[in-house]
């Protein structure tokens, strides 16, 4: 099967050796995201607002 590496500009960067997804196949494996703010690398305040950074 054929392995693609996944990253967008539109989430914060991986911090260390991970991808931000991999695609196998016909499946989409995701890594864990937190609500961080790109530009202060400081987790967001308040669960609404950590939930719109991730996604």
């Amino acid at each position: 099967m054929t392995r693609t590496i996944i990253s967008t500009t539109q989430a914060p960067s991986a911090i260390g050796t991970y991808s931000q997804a991999v695609r196998v196949g016909d499946t989409v494996y995701l890594s864990g995201q937190i609500g961080l703010d790109p530009a202060s690398m400081n987790l967001l305040e308040g669960i609404d607002a950590q939930i719109v950074r991730v996604f």
